[in-house]
């Protein structure tokens, strides 16, 4: 039987720089190699920029502060890729559990933004915490990463909040290294490069006394014979993401619309919501005789 790990990482974001690095792959505003474009659309945040992000850590950083300070943790929590879990209700209730042990940890005002990334190879979230000690007012990083003990102790603490999913803590007390955040995507990355497929093409033998352009045009002609299925194929799967993106943001919109409805309709009487239905129906077809009256205006001109 195979174990699946609950999975933390911790990364130390000590200069402005840092954080504005870490916010830009979170918000895929520079190239993500790792990341799959077509499922970009699927990640979630609680603040909806970078700048907004920035901002709020800067509102919650004390004025006065050590040059050397932590500013900010950045959090990666996943779980193992075997996990069943993916791609299921548990999955919603994992990120869930796990957002809230980041403010049992350290305190919702201090979580200051969350995002969730289901378009890498495994779904994790990403956390920004100011590490702000509410006792002294002071940034105290240690309070919370201050050694080995202290990161093993939370490693376990997050581990019992998930256990009910089938997940489970790795060794404790192993001299397996701590992996930091920019070694665990390096990884990934790396692997990447690795599996990336290579077609082996062959070019023709030169014919005896052939002039060698009318041998390039032939090699270029035997290339691109043999490329014609992958390129069509290509060309294909372009295709068919455009659609599904098309398909998928129409099915977002479509979800918006009549969640926007439903809202208004929630605490409602039943003699209210079939006001509202009424008054809706009206009104659209207030708006529809006036689009028709603006058409025929514009034609009689």
């Amino acid at each position: 039987m195979t174990n699946n790990f609950a999975i933390l990482r911790t990364e130390k974001l000590k200069t402005f720089g840092n954080i504005g690095g870490s916010l830009a792959h979170n918000f895929r505003d520079i190239e993500t190699p790792n990341a799959d474009v077509d499922r970009t659309i699927k990640n979630s945040h609680t603040l909806k920029s970078a700048n907004e992000v920035m901002d709020a850590i800067q509102l919650r950083l004390p004025p006065k502060r050590r040059s050397d300070a932590v500013l900010c943790i950045e959090h990666l929590i996943t779980a193992s890729p075997t996990w069943s879990g993916w791609g299921t209700e548990k999955e919603d209730e994992f990120f869930e559990k796990s957002k809230k042990w980041l403010e049992k940890q350290y305190g919702s005002e201090n979580v200051v933004a969350v995002s969730i990334h289901r378009d890498e190879t495994t779904p994790h979230l990403i956390a920004y915490v100011v590490p702000l000690d509410e006792a002294t007012g002071k940034l105290n990083c240690k309070k919370w990463l201050g050694g080995r003990t202290k990161m093993s102790q939370m490693q376990s603490d997050f581990a019992d909040q998930v256990r009910d999913l089938g997940l489970e803590r790795g060794i404790e007390g192993s001299k397996a290294k701590h992996t930091r955040i920019k070694e665990y995507y390096a990884k990934i990355n790396q692997e990447l490069d690795e599996v990336k497929p290579h077609k082996q093409i062959f070019l023709p033998d030169p014919n005896y006394g052939e002039d060698k352009y009318d041998y390039a045009e032939r090699c270029a002609r035997s290339v691109l014979n043999d490329l014609k299925d992958d390129l069509a194929l290509a060309e294909q799967t372009k295709n068919a993401r455009q659609e599904a993106r098309k398909a998928e943001k129409a099915l977002i919109d479509m979800q918006n619309d009549v969640l926007t409805y439903l809202n208004a309709k929630r605490h409602l009487r039943e003699h209210e919501r079939e006001e509202l239905d009424r008054m809706i129906k009206i009104i659209s077809e207030q708006i529809l005789e006036k689009r028709q009256d603006s058409r025929v205006d514009f034609d009689f001109f």
